[in-house]
């Protein structure tokens, strides 16, 4: 199958996309919390094409959690693969127990052929401080993939940014608590504004009658 016959579902227009995630937003075949809400699955679809992932990579791996959208982890790490400039990744858990540290090493070329290794680890104390650690979850059942996926996250976030858009991954984010809802501020109404300015007029009005 040729990479056009690939392609051939890509929608090419605003309509076309939104008719697009209309029929995916009804299919139990996409991840659940997509389904029924194609205005979500329109901007899951308009991430991943910039990302440059196809639209259904884009909704198996892209996760709107707390309201923002991420990436899973091995989504993230395969487009920084694909990456002409990646030169490799190396991915390590060293010692032991307490002591055990994730190291996420990337090395990246520059324009001038300059080849640059970004490294960077996560440690079990560093999951201690982050409240993290004995968590209940992928934090208790799967501690060295986590602490992996974060050493991921932190490598490619300095490696390669302008890949992955400023988004961090789904495994992150599911740790941040939810941000609380800001209570909009009520605009006054037009009644309450009229009676405001008669009240701030009414003292100028004494003064006149005195004068006189």
């Amino acid at each position: 199958m040729s990479s056009t016959q690939r392609n051939s579902l890509v929608p090419q227009t605003l309509n076309e996309a939104m008719e697009f995630s209309k029929i995916l937003s009804q299919s139990a075949m996409i991840p659940r919390d997509y389904q029924g809400k194609p205005a979500n699955v329109l901007v899951a679809v308009q991430w991943g094409m910039e990302l440059g992932l196809a639209p259904m990579q884009a909704l198996q791996n892209i996760a709107v959690i707390n309201g923002k959208p991420s990436v899973y982890g091995d989504a993230l790490l395969a487009m920084v693969r694909a990456d002409t400039r990646c030169r490799g990744v190396k991915e390590r858990i060293e010692g032991k127990g307490d002591e055990r540290v994730a190291i996420c090493t990337i090395s990246r070329m520059h324009i001038d052929g300059e080849v640059e290794e970004i490294e960077r680890t996560f440690s079990v104390n560093d999951a201690k401080q982050a409240r993290l650690w004995g968590k209940q979850g992928p934090w208790t059942q799967y501690t060295e993939r986590m602490m992996q996926h974060r050493a991921r996250g932190n490598s490619i976030r300095d490696a390669f940014p302008d890949v992955i858009k400023g988004l961090i991954t789904a495994e992150e984010a599911q740790d941040y608590a939810p941000e609380k809802a800001v209570k909009a501020v009520q605009p006054p109404k037009l009644e309450e504004l009229g009676q405001k300015a008669v009240e701030l007029s009414k003292p100028s009005e004494k003064k006149d009658e005195k004068n006189a």
